[in-house]
């Protein structure tokens, strides 16, 4: 049985609810009743794993943190996977969902195809869901919510950027992997997602982009999702070759110096 997409409209303040991120590489959850402080937790193997790893992941760690799935109320999966592709609204035609991916991504015949609409651009999001992982939220608590992260990231955008005279440059950046959402004249120029092994890997997609929309590297203005950015290497470097690097929380508020080092909000990027 394939679960279907739910929105839950009644979210209190009470509500308890469980955000989970997946990646080939690992999970982050995210656990918030509302009148506690939220519970983060972030998993990672050491090498890319399989949906069946994952989802045995997650269970030991809902399991060793006490998160009962038949007390959530809310439950919202994010799919962070590099399986996905963006289709004009109005090229789009669900019968045909694999076709947008095939000839960009490895998929196979049995693979279930979903999709998210981002009404803000015209877009939709065409992606491979872990349907293991869908059946397994579907029969622990029935109703949930599941999208591609790269979704949710520029439906946010959208509404932030869209709609300023300035042009953006957005890098969120997660654990070997970045998604790179640029946004020129009020339209959305590229979005993308990379994996990357090393800190010359990240800064050479980013500046083979720049070059592609001829933006000049020391005239950038590059916004940076991931509070650990500023501790890693990759800030060492990325700082000698763009011209100005500014640190933003989940929810696209610009970090102070401290901030960066002990971030108020928790978000699911790595």
């Amino acid at each position: 049985m394939t679960p279907q997409k739910t929105i839950n409209n009644s979210i209190t303040n009470t509500t308890k609810k469980l955000s989970v991120q997946f990646a080939l590489n690992g999970l982050s959850f995210l656990s918030n009743d509302g009148k506690e402080a939220p519970l983060f937790k972030q998993e990672n193997l050491d090498q890319k794993g399989t949906p069946e790893e994952l989802l045995y992941l997650l269970q030991q760690s809902l399991e060793e943190n006490n998160v009962a799935l038949n007390s959530v109320d809310v439950v919202e999966i994010h799919f962070a996977s590099v399986l996905y592709t963006l289709v004009p609204k109005s090229l789009f035609d669900e019968k045909r969902s694999s076709d947008y991916l095939k000839f960009n991504s490895k998929i196979l015949a049995t693979d279930f195809i979903a999709h998210d609409t981002i009404n803000a651009l015209d877009l939709v999001v065409v992606y491979v869901p872990f349907m293991n992982i869908n059946n397994y939220f579907f029969e622990a608590v029935g109703s949930f919510s599941y999208f591609h992260h790269i979704s949710k990231l520029l439906e946010q955008s959208a509404s932030v950027f869209k709609t300023k005279n300035e042009d953006a440059i957005l890098i969120n950046v997660r654990e070997e992997q970045f998604d790179l959402v640029i946004y020129k004249d009020h339209k959305l120029q590229i979005c993308n997602s990379y994996t990357f092994k090393t800190s010359e890997d990240f800064l050479y997609y980013i500046l083979f982009t720049f070059e592609q929309l001829k933006i000049k590297p020391e005239d950038a203005k590059a916004q940076i999702i991931g509070h650990k950015f500023k501790d890693s290497a990759l800030y060492l470097l990325t700082e000698k070759y763009i011209g100005t690097i500014i640190l933003l929380d989940g929810n696209f508020k610009e970090l102070t110096e401290n901030e960066v080092h002990h971030p108020t909000q928790i978000v699911l990027s790595n």
